[in-house]
């Protein structure tokens, strides 16, 4: 029998694979679910503010909680955080699929869940995202991510590709049963995970103090604190932006709505690219910071180049690549940050930026509505993309990101690289 040290030597051991297909079929699960869920409440309420209003429910609890869940993931047992909150959906979601087949479930009920479901969500993604470097060797982090954002890339691909066909042939009731069987499922393979404890102090520290451990960490680590910062700015216009792609669509004479669905599966084929590349190839050490650099300043490049041209192919593949693009620089990203925050601290770390980043996605969705309201949409994409390319060359001038980016706790002192 393998032993976890002899699994940890691996990146497909028992634990990385049970992790990777649990998120996998619960992504699945949730595409299907969202798509049939505002199918279903266009044709009862026929409101598509009561729409945006549910999303917002659904991500207030992650953006509110979500620093806070950090230090609670810290300081809890990660595998039972895990396996509870995605058996609470799992429950509360079935029951919903259950309402709608036996014909009693109410618009009231669906709130009730999106809310329930967000406070979940709060804890398990710190939970998941903390956990997946005790689990595999450091030297093959980078594929574990890289294989996890194909998973879910490659799902969302999936699901939007079927969902709607699923929703004409069962209809929604059925497809809320088969997310909620998903989480059930996830949560049920989930137990024979092992997940390294998490080795504190001797010495108790309350909540308060605790929380501003993690705030002090990013606030110290200066590379960090000034990527995390150029990539939130990054976020927030590209987001604004995404927003404003269906009236883009509608209005511009050489695409028309009926081209928006092919272009957004180009999209999704982009990342599914860029994420099987990372997964196979993988990235030596000493070339991470050049690819890094590439990737980000060809991906913000290629979305400028997308809105100013008029030609629907040039577009296509500016997003394909575009794309492919941003899923390499977000996995190196991701994959430095897991590696240079300490275990017992990178819940609440993880927790507090994501908050932050989730946090300014609305606000930048509404200020694209706005200005798309009193500008010409097309303008509008401009500016924010353009914005996005301003910031993505601040970001590769970052002074030490190259340490930071190719950091190797076996070859360099995370104590030296803080004080950078």
């Amino acid at each position: 029998m393998e032993t976890l040290k002899n699994l940890e030597t691996k990146l497909w051991n028992k634990n990385f694979f049970l992790l990777w297909q649990g998120q996998m079929v619960s992504v699945l699960g949730d595409v299907f679910y969202l798509m049939a869920l505002n199918f279903w409440m266009l044709e009862i309420t026929g409101s598509t503010a009561l729409m945006g209003l549910l999303s917002a429910v659904t991500m207030l609890p992650k953006i509110i909680l979500g620093p806070f869940a950090g230090v609670f993931v810290d300081r809890w047992d990660r595998k039972k955080l895990i396996v509870l909150t995605d058996l609470i959906r799992g429950v509360i979601v079935t029951f919903v699929g259950i309402a709608g087949v036996m014909g009693f479930i109410q618009v009231w009920m669906v709130f009730i869940v999106g809310i329930i479901s967000g406070i979940c969500a709060a804890f398990f993604n710190p939970a998941i995202n903390s956990s997946r470097p005790d689990i595999v060797p450091e030297d093959k982090l980078l594929k574990a991510n890289s294989v996890t954002s194909l998973a879910q890339s490659g799902m969302d691909m999936i699901g939007n590709a079927v969902g709607g066909v699923l929703y004409v042939l069962i209809g929604a009731p059925y497809m809320f049963l088969l997310n909620g069987i998903s989480y059930l499922f996830s949560a049920f393979t989930e137990i024979f995970i092992t997940i390294p404890k998490v080795k504190r102090e001797e010495k108790e520290i309350t909540f308060i103090e605790d929380f501003k451990l993690g705030i002090k960490f990013l606030n110290d680590f200066k590379v960090y604190k000034k990527m995390f910062i150029c990539s939130s700015i990054i976020n927030f216009f590209g987001n604004a932006g995404m927003i404003l792609l269906i009236p883009y669509f509608k209005e511009t004479e050489f695409l028309g709505a009926q081209k928006y669905g092919f272009a957004m599966m180009v999209l999704a084929m982009g990342m599914v690219f860029g994420s099987i590349l990372l997964s196979i190839k993988g990235i030596k050490r000493e070339n991470k910071f050049k690819v890094f650099n590439i990737s980000l300043v060809s991906c913000t490049t290629l979305l400028l180049v997308a809105i100013i041209t008029n030609n629907y192919i040039v577009l296509l593949l500016c997003w394909l690549f575009g794309f492919f693009f941003n899923v390499i620089f977000n996995t190196i990203f991701s994959t430095a940050a897991m590696s240079t925050i300490p275990s017992d601290i990178r819940g609440k770390v993880m927790a507090i930026t994501s908050a932050i980043s989730m946090g300014l996605v609305p606000i930048g969705q509404l200020l694209a509505g706005v200005l798309g309201d009193l500008m010409p949409i097309r303008l509008v994409l401009f500016i924010m993309f353009l914005c996005c390319f301003i910031i993505g060359f601040l970001y590769i001038r970052i002074k030490n990101l190259k340490i930071f980016i190719e950091y190797d706790s076996e070859y360099d002192n995370l104590e030296e690289l803080m004080k950078l």
